[in-house]
């Protein structure tokens, strides 16, 4: 599953729409609005942006509430909607969260269980919804538990930030607990405003990695996103973590100027796909622009992207790495250009 293709698929959907209900400080709805998890801005471990919305019930509240004292906290609680894997059997991702911050420190815990996906295993939603409490078959099961802590320095102007995911794969017919937590990901950066006394100006940079153990090829090691059962944690063929992918790792550094009217932010990002898999691995180097300006109802909005990709499908052996050589079609460039008009009502 790559999110760098678009898929020749045509169906009929509303996105980002669904129903909450409130009361107090407690929201209970259904819906397939875009969600995210943790402090990355570019990528998370768990949960981002990258795919469509899917259908899920959830509960929650969604804004801090007061714990005690200074320390502040909400939490979430939800179930996917029934998915189909290429087995035709049907999985659920059911997820558990909680943040909090007390001072300038933010911090979260997250944990995603995906259950299901056998042919021969009857499995329910109802069954996925209490999988979390219950931990019925977990041993069959894939879960993630992903935590971060996020540092706000104000006087400086600057966030740092690490979140760390642990996978527990089920290994096929492999006892899962003698390679429990065998591999983690990982995702850290940095954020700053305020550069040489200009307010608007950022800076920031993220680091996301997620090859796999080096003692892959040794001792079975859990391989992010790449079971079939659950169709490589992705919604209408495109992932819904990291969209770097199984065995990757991500580097992105970008620059520029925000405020409330308008912005002007340029970026380049550089991934590797396959790094333990295979020599020499896919490499992709993008650059990218965003433009957007806000006056009254009217957004306009401009983005420019540049991909070059090296080795692209694996298909280069070492020897061409060895004579500096490629084979057709390692070599791949793609330009794109998206311009959007908005108006508020």
């Amino acid at each position: 599953m790559l999110n760098d293709v678009q898929l020749n698929q045509r169906f009929s959907r509303i996105n980002n729409a669904g129903l909450i209900l409130k009361y107090g400080g407690i929201s209970i709805g259904y819906g397939n609005w875009n969600d995210w998890w943790g402090p990355g801005l570019h990528n998370s471990l768990v949960m981002s942006n990258n795919s469509q919305g899917f259908f899920n019930f959830f509960i929650e509240n969604p804004n801090y509430t007061k714990v005690f004292k200074n320390f502040y906290g909400k939490a979430k609680y939800s179930i996917s909607d029934k998915f189909i894997n290429f087995l035709g059997a049907d999985f659920y991702l059911s997820s558990l969260s909680f943040e909090g911050k007390v001072s300038n420190i933010k911090f979260g815990y997250s944990k995603n269980v995906l259950s299901g996906g056998y042919v021969d295993l009857k499995w329910s939603m109802s069954d996925a919804l209490l999988t979390i409490l219950s931990k019925k078959n977990m041993k069959y099961w894939d879960t993630i538990s992903d935590y971060y802590i996020l540092a706000t320095f104000p006087k400086s102007n600057i966030e740092l930030f690490i979140e760390i995911g642990v996978l527990d794969r089920s290994f096929l017919e492999r006892e899962p607990g003698i390679y429990a937590n065998h591999n983690t990901g990982s995702n850290i950066g940095f954020r700053k405003k305020n550069i040489f006394g200009i307010e608007s100006m950022l800076i920031g940079s993220e680091y996301t990695r997620l090859v796999q153990s080096i003692y892959y090829n040794i001792i079975p090691t859990s391989n992010w996103y790449d079971n079939i059962k659950y169709n490589f944690s992705s919604f209408n063929g495109r992932r819904w973590a990291a969209h770097s992918g199984s065995d990757s790792d991500d580097l992105i550094f970008f620059v520029g100027f925000s405020s409330d009217i308008s912005s002007f932010i340029y970026g380049i990002n550089y991934e590797r796909h396959g790094v333990n898999h295979h020599f020499p691995p896919e490499v992709k180097i993008e650059t990218r622009l965003s433009v957007n300006y806000n006056f009254n109802n009217i957004s306009i909005s401009i983005y420019y992207e540049n991909e070059y990709f090296e080795h692209y499908g694996f298909v280069d052996s070492s020897q061409n790495v060895w004579n500096k050589t490629f084979e057709e079609g390692s070599l791949q460039r793609t330009k794109t250009i998206l311009f959007s008009l908005g108006f508020n009502l």
